[in-house]
C-alpha cells in the first residue's frame, strides 16, 4: 500500500503543492490579463506583443449603418462598441441612399471615445408639397418641442394676422388656421406691419412675439391653443417697452425693459402689476427663476462698462470692457454647472466664465477670472448648443466654438457664403440658408453640406424625430410652396 509509505506520501504531498502553486499562477495570469484588457491592454496571440487597447462607441441615426476605420470595414454596424488599438483613426460612416459621414477620431489607450451624434442626410431628400402660398410667409416659427409648425399667411389684411398650424409629427392632417385677435394688435395693416419671434414658453403652447406697425411696437403673447386668450403686453401692463423676456420660460412673469430709461421691470401676469428690479441697465439676459446676466455703466471706468449677475438677491460684477454697440449676453447649465458668456461686438475676444458666483460671493475678490477666451472680432452673435455642451461664437462666415465635455476649441471660417445667422440644427449640428440652399455643418467643421434648394432662412424645420424637415421654395407665378423633406432612403422610407 502506497499511501501507508512515508517517502511516497511526501512526494505525493509534494506533487499536489506543486500542482496547486501552477493553478494559483494560471489563475493569477488570467487575472492580470483581464485586468490588464479591461484597463485597455491586450497581447497579440501570434506575437505576444502587448497591445495598447481603447474602446470606441459609434452609432448613428439612421441606424445599422457600415463602419469603416482607416478604409477598412468593421464587422459591426452603428451602434456598435469597437475595441481598437490606441492611435489616430479615419472614421467613415455609410449607408445606401445617404450622404458619407467622415472625420478624424482619436482613440486613447484604456479610454473610451463616443462618436454617436452622426446624422446621415439622403443623397437626394424626396419631397413634396404641403400648401400653396401667394407670397412668401412673412413669419415662420417652430415650438420648443419642434411638433407644432406656426406659418403666418402672407395675405394678412386689416388687424387680422392668421396662422396655419402644423403638427410636424402628423403632416398629412389639414392645418389647423388660427387668428390673432383683432383687438390685441395695434394699427396693423396689410404691408405695414411686422411680427418677429422673440421666444416660447417651455409649454410649447405660448408665443411671444414683437409686434411693429406704422406708430411704433408692441409685445404680444399669443396663446395658439387658445388664441382669444392672447394678450397685449403693452395694454395689459401699460409699459412702451424695449424688449420683454419670459421669466423662467413661463407667461406667469414676465421682464421688461426700456432702453430709454434703463428700467429692468418684473410684470406679475395674474395681478398686471409691475415692479423695478434693476436700474441703469443696458441689455440683459435671464435664465431660470432668477438669474439674470446683464450690461451696466454704472461704477465702471470712463469708455467701459460692466456685466454683472443679479441672483434673485444681490448683484456682481464679473466682468469689466470697452464699450461696444452691441452686447453678448448667454447663460446656460453644463453638467450641474453654470457658464456665462460676455462680450461685446467691438472686442476681439469673448468671455466664458464657470460658475463665478461661487467666488463672487466671497467679498474679497473683486471680479471674477474667466475660464478661457474665444477670441474672435467682430462677433455679432453667440449661442449654446441645444444640449449645452457647445458654447459658439459668430462673426459673419468666422467661427469658434467650444466644446465644454472635451475642453477643446475650433476655430474655422465658412466657405459657403451664409444668406442667415447660424442656428443649432440640435446638440451637434449648426444649420443655416446658402444662396437659397439648405447649409448644414458638424459643430467642428467637419460634414458640412449643401442638402436641398430652401428659400427659408432658417434652412428647415425639422420633425420630433428629425425624420422630416419642412421648407419653403418658389412657385408658379411667383407663389411660395411649404414642402415636406424626408429625410429618410432606401429601406428606410415608409412603404408606400
Amino acid at each position: 500500500m502506497d499511501f501507508l509509505d512515508p517517502r511516497k506520501r511526501r512526494s505525493h504531498n509534494n506533487r499536489l503543492i506543486v500542482g496547486y502553486l501552477l493553478i494559483a499562477v494560471a489563475i493569477g495570469l488570467a487575472g492580470w490579463l483581464l485586468l490588464k484588457a479591461a484597463s485597455g491592454i491586450s497581447v497579440d496571440t501570434k506575437t505576444g506583443q502587448i497591445i495598447q487597447n481603447g474602446l470606441l462607441f459609434v452609432d448613428s441615426q439612421p441606424g445599422g449603418a457600415k463602419i469603416y476605420l482607416n478604409n477598412k470595414l468593421q464587422e459591426s454596424t452603428t451602434a456598435a462598441r469597437l475595441v481598437i488599438p490606441a492611435g489616430n483613426y479615419d472614421l467613415t460612416i455609410k449607408k445606401d441612399g445617404y450622404r458619407t459621414w467622415e472625420r478624424s477620431v482619436t482613440v486613447n489607450e484604456g479610454k473610451v471615445a463616443r462618436y454617436v451624434y452622426p446624422f446621415l442626410f439622403p443623397v437626394t431628400p424626396r419631397v413634396e408639397n404641403i400648401k400653396t402660398y401667394a407670397k412668401n410667409p412673412p413669419l415662420i416659427t417652430q415650438s420648443p418641442d419642434r411638433r407644432w409648425l406656426l406659418v403666418e399667411s402672407p395675405t394678412s389684411s386689416g388687424t387680422k394676422v392668421s396662422f396655419d398650424e402644423f403638427d410636424t409629427s402628423r403632416p398629412d392632417q389639414v392645418p389647423k388656421a388660427l387668428t390673432i385677435p383683432s383687438a390685441i394688435l395695434s394699427g396693423a395693416t396689410a404691408g405695414n406691419h411686422k411680427l418677429q419671434e422673440v421666444e416660447w414658453a417651455s409649454n410649447n403652447r405660448h408665443l411671444l412675439l414683437m409686434h411693429s406697425y406704422a406708430g411704433g411696437s408692441e409685445f404680444i403673447i399669443f396663446n395658439r391653443g387658445r388664441p382669444a386668450e392672447s394678450l397685449n403686453v403693452n395694454k395689459v401692463f401699460k409699459v412702451t417697452p424695449t424688449q420683454v423676456a419670459l421669466r423662467d420660460k413661463k407667461i406667469d412673469q414676465l421682464y421688461i425693459f426700456s432702453g430709454s430709461s434703463g428700467d429692468l421691470q418684473i410684470a406679475d401676469s395674474d395681478r398686471t402689476t409691475v415692479s423695478i428690479l434693476l436700474r441703469k441697465v443696458i441689455a440683459f439676459k435671464s435664465s431660470g427663476p432668477a438669474l439674470i446676466s446683464y450690461i451696466t455703466a454704472e461704477n465702471s471706468p470712463k469708455n467701459h462698462i460692466n456685466a454683472r449677475i443679479w441672483d434673485g438677491q444681490r448683484s456682481y460684477t464679473f466682468y469689466n470692457f470697452p464699450l461696444g454697440s452691441k452686447y453678448l449676453l448667454e447663460l446656460a447649465q453644463f453638467q450641474g454647472h453654470w457658464y456665462y458668456v460676455a462680450g461685446s461686438n467691438r472686442d476681439s475676444r469673448v468671455n466664458v466664465y464657470k460658475d463665478p458666483l461661487d467666488g463672487l460671493r466671497n467679498p474679497s475678490i473683486a471680479a471674477a477670472i474667466p475660464m478661457l477666451s474665444l477670441n474672435i472680432k467682430g462677433v455679432t452673435k453667440v449661442s449654446f448648443s441645444a444640449n449645452t455642451r457647445f458654447i459658439a461664437a459668430e462673426a459673419g462666415q468666422s467661427l469658434s466654438i467650444y466644446d465644454l465635455e472635451q475642453q477643446d476649441n475650433y476655430r474655422y471660417t465658412i466657405s459657403e457664403k451664409l444668406s442667415a445667422p447660424l442656428r443649432w440644427m440640435d446638440g451637434h449640428r449648426l444649420i443655416s440658408n446658402s444662396k437659397n440652399t439648405f447649409f448644414v455643418t458638424d459643430y467642428d467643421s467637419t460634414n458640412h453640406q449643401l442638402l436641398l434648394p430652401s428659400y427659408s432662412l432658417a434652412g428647415g424645420y425639422f420633425s420630433p424625430d428629425y425624420k422630416r424637415m419642412f421648407i419653403t421654395n418658389p412657385s408658379n407665378n411667383d407663389s411660395v410652396v411649404l414642402q415636406l423633406a424626408d429625410m429618410r432612403s432606401g429601406s428606410d422610407l415608409p412603404r408606400q
